[in-house]
């Protein structure tokens, strides 16, 4: 999420780009040759990215943010195409997330007015966005910092996604 110099959210001393390209840095190196990172410089938005991808059917698409709001918010959950029923690693991700930062009514939500949403059904990608709970909650912008550093968040977001 973000990229080209958009910070996304700030708030607590983070951004919200630092944050989710620190945590997607992490996947990889837990992940290793099955995690392929995009291009951190890239806003996948405002380049219409995932329209110019060329990848393989069976690949997975995670894009990574952190939500913003009042201070009290908290929780986290995916995005899916709306209309869409979430598949095994949908539910594992939201389920992962929601142990977490556990406080959202739903965790996953279907929406059909994100371009990367609609943009990824139509190319037929497995597409989820991840909202990896409140940058704006001081208790949440804590736990992703100090959890990511210390690599409890990557084990409990990665086990039993396949």
């Amino acid at each position: 999420g973000h990229g080209a110099g958009d910070p996304g959210a700030c708030a607590n001393g983070f951004s919200e780009a630092e944050r989710v390209r620190a945590l997607a840095t992490k996947v990889k190196a837990i992940g290793g040759d099955n995690v392929t990172l995009g291009d951190f410089n890239m806003d996948y938005y405002q380049s219409n990215g995932i329209a110019s991808l060329n990848i393989p059917d069976d690949w997975q698409i995670v894009e990574l943010h952190m939500d913003s709001g009042v201070e009290t918010a908290r929780g986290a959950h995916i995005v899916i195409k709306a209309g869409f029923n979430p598949d095994s690693f949908d539910t594992a991700l939201a389920n992962n997330l929601a142990a977490i930062f556990p406080g959202r009514a739903s965790k996953i939500v279907g929406r059909n007015d994100l371009q990367n949403v609609n943009v990824a059904a139509n190319r037929g990608y497995g597409y989820r966005l991840a909202e990896c709970g409140f940058i704006s909650n001081p208790n949440e912008a804590k736990k992703l910092a100090n959890q990511l550093y210390q690599l409890k968040m990557v084990g409990e977001l990665t086990k039993n996604i396949k």
